[in-house]
């Protein structure tokens, strides 16, 4: 008897949903595809159905939980927002930490993201996400040098380390001190230093008096 969609569907997410929980308590690394399976309730051919590898697996769970605010700095790269690439990366920051701080299955793909040892099977994988989201910001930042809005001081590949460093060094202390401080609000307070950091300053005399 034939499997409806439905069916095939659901055999799908139960393998994702098997491999974030193995992902998380075991690590990327140590999981195998038939872990994975097994943990489904399926059979190794039927994964093989769905996903080539580890990788395809992670791409999927990425996708299933890509973050909105990436979306947003995806759409204003794209000009599609004329908003001020500053603030836009400082608000969608602040957002981020907040939806990170709030909800478990966010903390779960962060988990999955950073987790795992160098040259380990997923190795590339991450590389390639975390690439992804430097190149994203990067733009952002271009835009903000092009716009006239980014500090002399910095160039915009140096400004786009300083927010990956901001964001990535909160979370990992926000975990490492066992959630000690409220990540959303500490983080929007220095995002908030961060952006005006990277903001050119007006020239002296540039907002005189009007006579």
């Amino acid at each position: 008897m034939r499997r409806s969609k439905a069916d095939a569907e659901q055999t799908r997410l139960n393998i994702l949903d098997a491999a974030e929980r193995l992902f998380c308590t075991r690590g990327i690394a140590q999981t195998t595809l038939e872990q994975i399976a097994r943990e489904a309730g399926a059979t190794r051919g039927a994964f093989y159905w769905y996903f080539k590898d580890k990788s395809d697996v992670l791409s999927a769970i990425y996708q299933r939980y890509k973050s909105p605010q990436l979306c947003r700095i995806e759409t204003a790269v794209a000009g599609e927002l004329p908003e001020d690439p500053l603030e836009v990366l400082e608000v969608t920051g602040s957002e981020f930490l907040q939806m990170l701080e709030t909800e478990p299955v966010q903390q779960r793909l962060h988990l999955i993201l950073i987790s795992g040892t160098p040259n380990d099977d997923a190795a590339k994988w991450r590389e390639s996400k975390n690439a992804e989201i430097y190149r994203l910001l990067l733009r952002m930042m271009e835009r903000a040098r092009d716009e006239g809005i980014l500090s002399d001081d910095l160039t915009p590949e140096e400004a786009t380390i300083a927010q990956m460093v901001m964001i990535n060094g909160l979370i990992g202390e926000w975990y490492r001190s066992g959630q000690a401080f409220s990540l959303h609000e500490t983080g929007t307070k220095l995002l908030r230093h961060l952006s005006s950091s990277l903001r050119k300053k007006p020239a002296e005399g540039a907002e005189g008096t009007r006579t």
